[in-house]
């Protein structure tokens, strides 16, 4: 069964309804326009969903809906039912201020295939490597490790060659669970757009999931 994530970009604003200064949370352009999918490796890193690893440490998790989240919002979260579970939200600011270079909390998180080109170079071919040819490199037996142990088998950075092959074992940091050209991006560009219109500190993510 898979996890989906839903949920609004939010705006603080004036709004139909309020006096001229005042202002409230609207719904500015819900996840689902922006075609936000099954993204395992963002939700982890995110907000701690799927993180069944302990890989990382989340920068919001299990916030809830937030008082003053509008009513359209909370209305779309209520039709989910009993179903809808790890609701919370995530500001602007503090997606600016996110550490995209901080590491994962295992020291080594996967093994990495490269080819060294004639110049001497490296080039990536594979992120996620447990195959038969890494077995025949490393001396383990991949059938009966399991990658989920990588942390407790080598330092990182531990190498092995091969003819023009080199496995690596490495170790994520947030940019490449969250890479800047991935489906976050629409995230991002709303939220920044709505900010140099709003200001930082009126926007915001507010976001659940079902399973």
């Amino acid at each position: 069964m898979g996890t989906d994530i839903h949920g609004w970009i939010e705006c603080r604003a004036w709004r139909e309804g309020l006096n001229p200064a005042e202002t409230a949370w609207s719904p500015a352009i819900s996840l689902s326009m922006l075609g936000m999918p099954r993204d395992y490796d963002a939700f982890a890193c995110l907000f701690g969903v799927r993180d069944f690893h302990g890989t990382w440490r989340p920068v919001a998790a299990n916030r809830g809906l937030p008082p003053d989240t509008s009513p359209e919002v909370r209305e779309d979260h209520a039709t989910w039912s009993g179903s809808a579970f790890a609701e919370t939200w995530l500001s602007w600011p503090e997606v600016t201020s996110i550490d995209w270079t901080e590491p994962a909390l295992p020291r080594v998180t996967h093994v990495a295939r490269y080819h060294r080109v004639e110049d001497g170079t490296l080039r990536l071919l594979h992120t996620h490597e447990w195959s038969r040819a890494f077995a025949r490199a490393s001396g383990i037996n991949t059938l009966t490790t399991s990658p989920t142990d990588l942390a407790d088998l080598w330092p990182e950075g531990t190498e092995w060659t091969t003819a023009t092959t080199l496995y690596r074992a490495e170790r994520s940091r947030r940019r490449d669970a969250v890479p800047a050209d991935g489906p976050w991006a629409p995230v991002s560009t709303v939220m920044e757009t709505l900010a140099g219109v709003h200001g930082e500190e009126n926007v915001r993510l507010v976001a659940w999931f079902d399973e």
